[in-house]
């Protein structure tokens, strides 16, 4: 009885470490299952497909990965305001650890990893599927664990490493170093890279819903550069780059032609939403109507940027701009979906790493490849100072509004104090650059400390 009570305490802290504390929430992610119910969908190569596949769905069903993740960062950078110039929680770098959107995120990033852990638990335990489809498999589960971790830990730094669906393992887990995280997460792309498909054609109609050793690739390219390991940053992201008939950048940006287009050429990994007939980017986070501006408006882009003509909306009688990358509101046309992986970044990557190793021509060229699809002029600048800064300003300028790019990026280049502490309307201090654990996780485990500042 009391070895029962013990595992159902551990259960219940597990739940809260997660970030579930009301009963619907708790009914999301199962219990792990028992023996028997592993097996049954483990023993056909149908349904251990659905499973992985539902990892990716359970994705998109929620608002973190495809709207938080997107309107948080913004905020607590330099990117975004409210339209409406209110100040909240947000832009003032004032998040309290009882935040339900904070809690949100850690919510479901945890039961993304959980279900992660799941799949690679009961796939690598099962005799009775395809084994090449199973390694794939296996491969997507841990891109998608790393995938997790890196947001996890550039939002909240030391987090729980919890590589088990076993409770009594997890539930009060303490936190794990940054660098214990960054060095898992460089082992399930490196293993995920080995043993994903090279194309798209596992999957239906060659759509790039779903991870392939290039997505694993452009992830470790991304990493690597966080870490300061340049020469693997530009190795990785050449592989990619290197990819010619696979992907090409986007040119002649339009609506109809952009890098959010399902399955366009410059796409290395999208969600799906499902049967939905919009993107939720383009229906509720950026809409027509315009819920945040670019807290830089007009001043971020040079005159003649096809970026600021094709993504933004500009707010009458004012010299800001609203993001619109995504047009898919509630129509069907253009058909978008969520990108998460996308060349241009793979070229801004390799560009600031190719800097860091003294290659100002390389360098140039990869700048270049992204100014010119704006329709902006080359650059001439050798200065490697000034070529790091021109950088910068192109990041901010392709990948505004995007999973928390410029966020990371200031705190990545140890810009965020300075660039931050200077905005008026910001509370700004130090720790602010790590949000807080949530109070529910905090509550049920002893172990899982706060971050300073809260």
């Amino acid at each position: 009885m009391k070895n029962n009570s013990i595992k159902y305490t551990y259960i219940f802290s597990f739940f809260l470490l997660m970030g579930l504390t009301g009963c619907d929430e708790m009914l999301e992610v199962e219990i792990p299952k028992n023996q028997l119910s592993s097996s049954v969908i483990f023993e056909s190569d149908n349904t251990a497909e659905a499973t992985v596949n539902g990892i990716y769905q359970s994705m998109a069903a929620g608002t973190a990965f495809n709207s938080l993740i997107h309107q948080i960062p913004g905020e607590t950078s330099d990117e975004l305001i409210l339209r409406t110039q209110l100040t909240d929680v947000y832009n003032t770098n004032e998040i309290p650890d009882i935040d339900g959107s904070n809690n949100t995120m850690w919510t479901e990033f945890y039961k993304t990893v959980y279900n992660a852990n799941n799949a690679i638990e009961g796939l690598t335990k099962s005799s009775a599927l395809t084994p090449a489809k199973t390694l794939n498999w296996i491969a997507e589960a841990k891109f998608i664990r790393a995938y997790c971790y890196f947001y996890m830990t550039n939002m909240w730094g030391d987090v729980p490493l919890v590589l088990t669906t076993d409770v009594e393992k997890s539930a009060l887990a303490p936190r794990n170093t940054q660098s214990e995280v960054y060095a898992q997460i460089i082992t399930d792309l490196t293993e995920a890279a080995k043993d994903l498909p090279v194309n798209y054609s596992n999957y239906a109609s060659n759509q790039r819903i779903r991870a392939t050793k290039w997505a694993a690739e452009a992830l470790l390219a991304r990493v690597n550069l966080y870490l300061g390991n340049w020469t693997q940053a530009e190795a990785h992201a050449a592989l990619v780059i290197n990819e010619t008939g696979t992907y090409k950048m986007i040119t002649g940006l339009t609506a109809s032609n952009s890098p959010f287009i399902a399955d366009n050429t410059e796409s290395i990994l999208q969600i799906p939403y499902n049967i939905r007939a919009f993107t939720y980017e383009g229906s509720s986070v950026f809409p027509a109507a315009g819920k945040y501006i670019l807290r830089k408006g007009t001043s971020l882009f040079e005159n003649g940027d096809a970026r600021r003509t094709n993504w933004t909306d500009p707010v009458a009688g004012t010299a800001f701009l609203a993001p619109r990358k995504y047009k898919n509101a509630f129509g069907t046309t253009p058909v978008e979906r969520s990108t998460v992986l996308r060349l241009a970044e793979l070229y801004l990557i390799r560009a600031e790493a190719r800097v860091k190793l003294n290659n100002v021509t390389g360098a140039q060229q990869d700048i270049n490849v992204i100014r010119n699809r704006a329709l902006l002029s080359s650059t001439a600048l050798t200065n490697p100072a000034s070529l790091l800064d021109l950088i910068a300003l192109e990041r901010e300028r392709e990948l505004f509004s995007e999973f928390g790019h410029r966020w990371f990026d200031l705190k990545r280049t140890g810009k965020a104090d300075q660039v931050l502490s200077a905005i008026t309307s910001k509370i700004w201090a130090s720790t602010d650059s790590l949000y807080p654990i949530p109070d529910p996780a905090r509550r049920a485990n002893p172990f899982l400390t706060q971050n300073s500042g809260y």
